[in-house]
């Protein structure tokens, strides 16, 4: 049984996921949009039914145990190592067996290792993709080997025909971040923040920066009065961040926000100092904010921040992320924010999924493309509950449900 507050979560993530306002007369040019390697999370209210794609359902067991085949990015960061330690746990407890090869971030390895799974003739094929538009081939080759496919961490390229995708929600995440940042800034002062992205061009990377954006310019505007809507404040964020890509920065004097440059972290504490020792180096006398991607990246350019000197003048904040460090940072407030991504979360949330369709009859025909946690933020008030968490054995207690298609519609209207 989930708790009554994971409950009010996944309403209340379900309310920001849809994006209600928008009506099936009336789309906002904001979910034209989509599919965009900055909006990955944003829901469109007119989602296409994925009902017809053959995704070789129902599940079907071909031995007294259901095998797994698990092809992984790489071990080589806590939080993928969490992801599979406690998918295989859960696995485990149900009596699966569960095969995880990891693909060192090599596309040509991921593919041979989804066909050795094929010639395995495993029941059921996770994929953590290495290239969001090289998965789709791979997820073909399987469902046409009848094997169906569940993807997690990134949403592969909408061609795909996975059942779904067990992630957390970049553009949530980074847009309730950047509201929160807005909350906790004098309404009369300016912004000037750079941003410290994984990579330029990765789907999730540029979700996370975008939806910070985009928080930011929607709680600017509703304290200035401007008379944007919450589909209008995000365009606008949208069309910041491609001024972003496009000449390194941009100023928007109405909302008192400027980003004064950006770097690559490379997902990296290493990637976060290099990056932010550069940017105060150009940046270092007007800059007062850091937009980081992830934990990772923040607890590095907190490090150069405070090497510099600059400790509250230029203050950071994090997309997402559940390191301990950086819970530990929050909790000094050293890191304004972060929101949950739990690899444990990402990874439990796949074989639960798997669990539900195979031995509890769960219809999985018409799930979306990508099923997004709950957006949940992490800030120095409810630190300490997160900080538990991260020491707690593998449940799947605080698991959301997954919602179709239809469900999804539903609650849009």
């Amino acid at each position: 049984m989930k708790t009554t507050v994971a409950r009010s979560v996944c309403a209340t993530a379900l309310a920001f996921l849809l994006a209600a306002t928008a009506s099936a007369e009336e789309r906002h040019p904001l979910y034209k949009l989509i599919p965009n390697t900055a909006l990955s999370g944003l829901v469109d209210p007119q989602m296409p039914d994925r009902t017809a794609i053959e995704k070789a359902l129902p599940l079907k067991k071909k031995g007294p145990h259901l095998r797994i085949g698990w092809t992984e990015i790489t071990l080589g960061n806590p939080w993928f190592v969490t992801m599979t330690r406690d998918a295989r746990t859960l696995a485990e407890r149900y009596g699966y067996d569960l095969q995880v090869q990891v693909a060192d971030s090599d596309v040509a390895r991921q593919s041979a290792q989804v066909d050795n799974f094929i010639t395995l003739g495993v029941d059921v094929i996770v994929i953590d993709p290495t290239d969001t538009l090289g998965t789709v081939a791979d997820v073909e080759r399987s469902v046409a080997a009848g094997i169906p496919v569940i993807t997690v961490g990134t949403a592969p390229d909408a061609r795909a025909p996975v059942v779904t995708t067990s992630t957390a929600n970049p553009y949530g995440s980074g847009v309730e971040a950047g509201r929160y940042i807005v909350e906790h800034t004098d309404p009369g002062s300016q912004i000037n923040a750079a941003m410290v992205i994984g990579v330029m061009g990765n789907s999730t990377s540029e979700s996370r920066l975008n939806g910070m954006i985009s928080g930011i310019v929607q709680a600017r505007a509703e304290q200035r009065k401007l008379g944007l809507s919450k589909e209008d404040a995000w365009l606008k964020g949208y069309e910041l961040f491609q001024q972003v890509k496009a000449k390194g920065g941009f100023n928007w004097p109405e909302g008192g926000f400027s980003v004064l440059a950006w770097g690559r972290g490379d997902w990296t504490e290493e990637g976060g100092l290099a990056a932010t020792e550069d940017i105060l180096s150009a940046h270092g006398e007007r800059l007062n904010l850091i937009l980081a991607e992830n934990d990772f990246i923040a607890i590095g350019a907190i490090n150069a921040v405070d090497n510099a000197g600059k400790a509250g003048q230029v203050r950071v904040a994090s997309a997402s992320g559940t390191f301990k460090v950086a819970l530990e940072l929050i909790r000094q407030g050293k890191l304004m924010v972060s929101a949950t991504n739990s690899g444990s979360q990402t990874g439990i949330a796949a074989i639960e999924l798997i669990h539900q369709i195979a031995d509890k009859g769960m219809d999985a025909n018409n799930l979306p493309l990508a099923s997004y946690f709950p957006v949940e933020l992490i800030t120095p008030a409810n630190v300490e509950q997160f900080i538990a968490l991260e020491d707690a054995p593998a449940s799947t207690e605080r698991l959301p449900a997954f919602h179709t298609v239809e469900q999804l519609k539903a609650a849009s209207r």
